[in-house]
């Protein structure tokens, strides 16, 4: 095989392989799927309810699927904040991202990463946040990879007993 097949024309990114676009309620099945895969449980009403909210409801939806092969292979949904939870600049969170397991590492998760930057610069947008289970590695990294650290607020959360007292 010729080496040169595989090289990148000039001028283009890896990711110009994966088409991303806006997410519609018509991607729900697709998004349900990706996600069973990945977390082992079906979730349709909670996804039904998440892209009603971000996609139908919105003034302004920032969540997108990707596609690949005429198929959607990987989806981020998103939400943007205007001085919600203290913070005065107007700032977007990424509620949930997912990539089809046999498109991971194929520039998916990058290219919605990317394109999702590109809408928020648009909007004017300063800051990106997300939350991620501190043993989740392989997102972690991925996360990272996209230029995410640390933040400085933390995440707090307190256990409740629905039965107990409240003291």
């Amino acid at each position: 095989m010729d080496n040169t097949e595989s090289m990148q024309e000039p001028g283009t990114l890896d990711t110009d392989q994966v088409l991303v676009r806006t997410m519609t309620e018509d991607d729900l099945g697709s998004v349900v799927l990706i996600d069973a895969a990945s977390s082992g449980r079906s979730r349709p009403t909670y996804f039904g309810k998440l892209i009603e909210k971000s996609v139908k409801l919105a003034d302004l939806s920032i969540s997108l699927v990707a596609e690949l092969e005429g198929r959607v292979v990987g989806f981020v949904v998103g939400t943007l904040y205007y001085g919600e939870f203290g913070v005065a600049e107007p700032s977007a969170s990424i509620d949930v991202i997912g990539v089809d397991g046999r498109y991971r590492r194929k520039q998916v998760g990058q290219a919605l990463m990317r394109q999702l930057r590109i809408n928020l610069s648009a909007l004017r947008i300063t800051s990106l946040r997300t939350e991620v289970s501190w043993d989740d590695f392989d997102l972690l990294a991925f996360f990272r990879s996209a230029g995410f650290r640390p933040s400085n607020r933390l995440c707090l959360e307190r256990e409740l007993d629905p039965t107990a007292p409240v003291d």
